[in-house]
């Protein structure tokens, strides 16, 4: 596959590493010399400098080849426009990150047909979305949904009191169906045998059919609880998006926004949050608010210093749950060692949710996971592909590799060893990115993309 990538800014840099890594041909067009430099010394992959407006910088770039175009820089027309060139080329899937919401909300205009853009990703919705699903499930640290919301993925986090601190993968009771199709333990990730032990701090991640999750959960000792007040530090765009969500649930919100004219502008706009114009590192004001009685405290301004000090600060006045947006994707495992319970970067989301899009044909989506990049696959099997027709024992996965659940029909199964895949099953696998080319080998005949 041929990939043009246009801006080399967090997500450009990010989609440009996570298909490098897949051995595709990717181009990077980037007008700042200093980021080409840093993309030239970090990644086997061309960089042309130039704007994207350039149709001798898009020729440059093989545009008359390219089966997807990626707009990704911080101005919203340029890429518009750059989606509408590579259109006019014959580029087949072109995806643009607009972030002024004034774009996805006009009633009469489709900018979809009108300028040839296949899918527009607004970072900032794609974040709010996300912690959105956190909230629906407090107890988790990250949530994700397979097969039309069939199947269902979460990340938790084992403490110190847990039964399954000094257990066995093998000896955990197994009287729901479920699988833990993953450990990550000190920043590494391990998919579990029978022999793995859980500790104390291991993040899991458990994969089962979403009716049946909140029992699963009850058995391995994780209980839910009702999430009735969230605190919002920022009122920019992810802010605003998470209390409209959150208004919808019928959830109790306050914002806390230092910009006056902001403040004002959302507390217009919203129906039933609280907003607080006022400094959310203000320990007093946050004591007079009553912040402290929040059930989540979800901090994402622009700042990731201001983040992390008002999560802390929260932490200490009782707040039970924190999560913090972190633009400095390479800070997050220092973060994860001090009182913060879930750090999420909207770069990681937004590449994810790109990917879940231009995956297609017979991988219908891509989850990405962690500071490993390791992903969830969905994909339909293949007739005649390797794994069909095999029982899952007889096929010879890579060791990072695993099936979590397998979707028939109407019918969720989570497999054993003894089950045999079918043509046509819907099968969600995780899989470290390394092994990715192997597992597409075991269920796919063709390319992974069209």
């Amino acid at each position: 596959m041929k990939a043009i990538i246009i801006g080399a800014g967090k997500v450009g840099f990010s989609m440009a590493e996570m298909l490098s890594e897949e051995n595709h041909d990717v181009v990077v067009i980037e007008q700042s010399p200093e980021r080409q430099q840093i993309l030239e010394d970090t990644l086997d992959i061309q960089v042309i400098n130039g704007s994207a407006s350039s149709f001798s910088v898009l020729e440059a770039a093989g545009v008359r080849e390219a089966d997807i175009l990626l707009a990704v820089t911080e101005f919203d027309e340029l890429n518009m426009l750059a989606c509408m060139l590579a259109k006019q080329y014959g580029t087949r899937v072109t995806v643009a990150r607009v972030r002024n919401t004034e774009y996805l909300e006009l009633k009469h205009i489709s900018l979809n047909q009108l300028m040839g853009i296949d899918l527009i990703i607004n970072p900032e919705r794609v974040t709010a979305f996300h912690i959105a699903q956190i909230v629906k499930n407090p107890e988790a640290l990250n949530v994700d949904y397979y097969a039309e919301g069939k199947v269902q993925l979460v990340e938790l986090r084992i403490q110190s009191d847990s039964p399954l601190v000094g257990k066995k993968l093998k000896d955990v009771d197994s009287s729901l169906p479920y699988n833990i199709v993953s450990i990550v333990r000190n920043h590494k990730t391990i998919v579990p045998r029978g022999q793995d032990t859980f500790y104390p701090g291991d993040h899991i991640n458990l994969m089962a059919q979403s009716t049946n999750i909140v029992e699963v959960e009850k058995l391995l000792g994780f209980y839910r609880r009702t999430i009735n007040q969230v605190t919002i530090l920022g009122g920019g765009r992810t802010g605003y998006h998470l209390a409209q969500i959150l208004e919808e649930q019928k959830i109790g919100i306050k914002i806390i926004e230092k910009d006056f004219k902001r403040a004002e502008k959302i507390s217009e706009k919203l129906n039933n949050a609280l907003v607080i114009h006022g400094d959310g590192s203000d320990y007093q004001l946050l004591d007079e608010e009553n912040v402290g009685q929040s059930d989540i405290f979800v901090a994402v301004t622009d700042d990731d210093k201001i983040n992390m000090l008002c999560s802390l600060i929260v932490k200490n006045l009782g707040v039970k749950t924190t999560i913090c947006q972190l633009k400095r994707f390479e800070v997050i495992p220092l973060v994860e060692q001090i009182d913060i319970d879930i750090v999420l970067s909207p770069r990681i989301l937004t590449a994810g949710a790109i990917l879940k899009y231009i995956r297609r044909g017979d991988i219908v989506s891509v989850t990405v996971l962690g500071e490993e990049k390791a992903e969830m696959l969905e994909l339909f099997a293949q007739p005649g592909s390797i794994a069909v027709n095999k029982k899952i024992q007889d096929i010879k996965f890579p060791r990072g590799s695993v099936v979590g659940a397998v979707v028939r029909g109407e019918q969720v199964i989570v497999p054993d060893g003894n089950f045999k895949i079918d043509a046509f099953d819907r099968v969600i696998v995780f899989t470290l990115p390394q092994d990715l080319p192997k597992v597409e080998k075991l269920f796919l005949k063709g390319a992974w993309l069209f």
